[in-house]
């Protein structure tokens, strides 16, 4: 009796003790199995995405510098003044031509002569056009022209008295008969003092010479000497 007894414990032990290392084994496993195929799946997915945006960050980067790049050399800055609907600087892209940028400006006046004018040429930054007036003798057909401004490192007011001493004497603006627009178009002289040389006509007459524009308030020696070379009086 004693016998059975003692076999029956120790096949209790014997069972017990089997299957408790049967559950470790099997926790052990289960845990490995988790551990590596979670943190490598979930490291090799993040490790891709963090790529992902580093270099769509990178290529917008680029396409943003390319774009600003673009803009600034697409775009040029030139003055027209003449014989158009509102003489003034225009911002216009480089590849058109003086005809686009005219139109921006409204156009050619009635008075224009469209036989004196290229109208296709190509811009160039920085220069000044001018449309002619029927009966005017300028030359605008290549960038070598004379009424546009060739020496850009020369300060504003060198440059232009420069360039308009090669102006023939038809092109200069009568200021005894100039209209609002053509005063307008000088260089230096704005709607209001366009308004003012009007006004003073007017009330004293013609004027006896170019000096005498130097009467106009808004006008003193330095303003005359950038458009002496630009009026006359008959």
């Amino acid at each position: 009796m004693k016998k059975k007894v003692k076999i029956i414990l120790f096949s209790i032990i014997c069972f017990l003790t089997l299957s408790a290392i049967i559950i470790s084994r099997l926790d052990i496993f289960k845990e490995d199995i988790y551990v590596v195929s979670k943190n490598n799946s979930h490291n090799e997915k993040t490790d891709k995405v963090d790529k992902i945006v580093k270099n769509e960050g990178n290529q917008h980067n680029k396409d943003e510098g390319k774009i600003d790049k673009n803009i600034q050399i697409n775009k040029i800055t030139i003055y027209i003044s003449g014989a158009v609907n509102r003489p003034g600087i225009v911002t216009i892209e480089s590849d058109k031509r003086l005809y686009d940028a005219v139109e921006l400006l409204g156009g050619t006046t009635k008075e224009a002569d469209l036989n004196g004018i290229n109208l296709s040429l190509k811009l160039e930054d920085e220069q000044h056009y001018i449309i002619p007036k029927i009966g005017e003798t300028i030359s605008v057909t290549s960038s070598s022209d004379s009424n546009k401004s060739s020496l850009k490192n020369e300060p504003k007011n060198e440059s232009e008295s420069k360039n308009s001493k090669n102006l023939s004497d038809k092109s200069k603006i009568n200021i005894n008969t100039a209209t609002l627009e053509e005063l307008d178009a000088l260089p230096g002289i704005g709607e209001a003092t366009a308004n003012k040389i009007l006004q003073h006509r007017e009330e004293n007459g013609q004027f006896a010479s170019i000096e005498d524009i130097k009467n106009v308030n808004g006008i003193g020696d330095k303003k005359y000497e950038n458009l002496k070379d630009l009026i006359c009086t008959d």
